[in-house]
């Protein structure tokens, strides 16, 4: 059975029940106009859920600013995430699949649904809160597992090598900074001799 355009809600099962047969299925459709469309409904049931639940009512027109400039947003970072991936990988010879990480990137984003019942049950009070912290601390181990998932189906690698490729572009940045922060502390340095 493939992944197609017509099975949208079967997909959406199988990524929160059985991943790994989503995501290793080789006999996939790929359409990066559905990606695009997965992204953008995860990213407006959550800022509407986010807004219907929140206590705080803002005016219409200011939700929906809000909500093209969150969806604009998300759209922006997911395909920057995905071009990173698509280039990490072409060091290591195993590009020309960015299509396939758009898709698969983008179903790996379904357990941000869960998010807005968890924000409504930090509402209910301490208790709420605690319970509703703790299922969104589990829920962001799940979507890096699903995006290992979606890297190592893709580029064929490992799970464990696609948590390396998760969290390759913090410690790049890390030592971005901190070469950044040296850099100019030397030079500081030397300026004030």
């Amino acid at each position: 059975m493939g992944i197609t355009t017509d099975n949208f809600f079967e997909n959406i099962y199988r990524v929160i029940f059985t991943p790994k047969s989503f995501f290793y299925n080789e006999d996939s459709c790929i359409s990066v106009r559905l990606a695009v469309g997965i992204v953008i409904f995860i990213t407006a049931f959550s800022k509407t859920a986010q807004h219907v639940f929140n206590s705080d009512i803002a005016s219409v027109p200011w939700f929906l600013i809000s909500l093209v400039t969150s969806i604009i947003f998300v759209l922006f970072i997911w395909f920057i995430t995905a071009l990173f991936f698509e280039y990490t990988a072409k060091i290591f010879e195993k590009d020309g699949k960015l299509n396939k990480i758009l898709f698969y990137t983008s179903y790996a984003m379904v357990p941000y649904l869960f998010f807005a019942p968890l924000n409504l049950l930090k509402n209910i009070g301490l208790y709420g809160y605690i319970l509703g912290s703790t299922f969104e601390f589990l829920l962001y181990f799940w979507i890096v597992f699903l995006y290992a998932l979606a890297l190592s189906a893709v580029y064929k690698i490992s799970i464990s090598r696609g948590f390396m490729l998760i969290f390759l572009p913090l410690c790049a940045l890390f030592f971005s900074v901190y070469w950044i922060i040296c850099f100019c502390t030397k030079i500081c340095y030397i300026f004030s001799i």
